[in-house]
């Protein structure tokens, strides 16, 4: 071809365009080796602290979530073996005690067991005659119910006579109105025969006075010195001998209290399976053929006002 031919554009004028714009930027693009020797000099980015604990978190086999799972589950394992053994322990080491019975007020009207259930109740036997022991054991009895009412752990103290032929409703009222043991003590008393049957339903053990020393009216009576914890349902829950001082017999008391009241919680709010496999099924009384039902605790527990009676003595 001729020079003026060669200075002349190809006959395509957009093909040349797209020919000298690719030339352009090969020129300019750095080399590929170049820039992967900047970027590894560089270094690789880090993450942020926030993505890699989440990271980490996800690829650790145990989380927060996975112990606390793990903590709940070894907790309740941990609940339903100590309550299995304890309620074991108490069902093997319980004496088969109680029963009905049904004596006099100092008002002159009867007191049955089934009118005292729905509250704590502490049975106490002995008499008015009775020239130290029973004094003592009431005043223990008084501080341990007042360190009780102090901790909402209301217990009805119920004092039975073992010498009705003495202790007549007048008598039993002059002597609790001195104001001397705790105000909610209910005393109680009847014939021979129905105090004899509620001392044989708690296994009471006391002499009985020949007819000349009742004649006479001076004597004194051996007697077993025992208090009896019932439950609200009316069933027997401990003994507590006069070897116990006012402040391990208010420590036992507490703690059968607040373990009686836990196991009713469950019982209540656990489905039945549950709570039986948790706490075993329930303990049907000797002379009954199914669970008693707890019956409703009552607005105002049975008690009897003691007007003071100033001048009275004891003995």
């Amino acid at each position: 071809a001729s020079g003026r031919e060669a200075c002349l554009p190809p006959r395509n004028f957009h093909t040349h365009v797209r020919m000298l714009r690719a030339r352009s930027l090969r020129l300019c693009r750095p080399p590929l080796a170049a820039f992967r020797l900047l970027s590894s000099a560089a270094g690789p980015s880090a993450p942020s602290p926030s993505a890699s604990a989440a990271r980490r978190a996800m690829r650790s086999p145990v989380t927060w979530l996975s112990a606390a799972a793990t903590l709940g589950v070894l907790y309740a394992g941990y609940e339903w073996q100590y309550q299995r053994q304890l309620h074991r322990q108490r069902a093997a080491g319980r004496p088969d005690l109680g029963g009905p019975w049904s004596l006099v007020g100092v008002d002159g009207q009867r007191v049955t067991s089934e009118q005292l259930q729905g509250q704590w109740v502490l049975l106490y036997f002995g008499f008015t005659k009775c020239p130290d022991i029973c004094p003592q054991e009431m005043d223990k009895l008084t501080a341990v119910l007042r360190s009780l009412d102090g901790k909402g752990q209301r217990v009805l103290p119920v004092f039975i006579t073992i010498d009705p032929a003495r202790d007549d409703a007048p008598r039993l009222k002059a002597y609790f109105g001195e104001g001397e043991f705790h105000e909610r003590f209910l005393p109680l008393t009847g014939s021979f025969e129905e105090v004899r049957r509620a001392c044989r339903a708690y296994r009471v053990y006391f002499t009985k006075p020949t007819a000349d020393e009742i004649r006479a009216g001076d004597y004194l009576i051996d007697h077993s010195i025992i208090s009896y914890l019932l439950s609200p349902e009316g069933h027997f829950i401990e003994y507590f001998g006069k070897s116990l001082s006012a402040a391990e017999a208010e420590s036992k008391m507490t703690t059968l209290i607040t373990e009686w009241e836990r196991e009713r919680y469950l019982r209540a709010t656990l489905p039945q399976w549950v709570a039986e496999a948790m706490l075993g099924p329930v303990e049907v009384p000797k002379g009954r053929t199914e669970a008693p039902k707890l019956p409703p605790i009552p607005a105002k527990p049975v008690e009897i006002a003691l007007p003071p009676a100033p001048g009275k003595a004891r003995a």
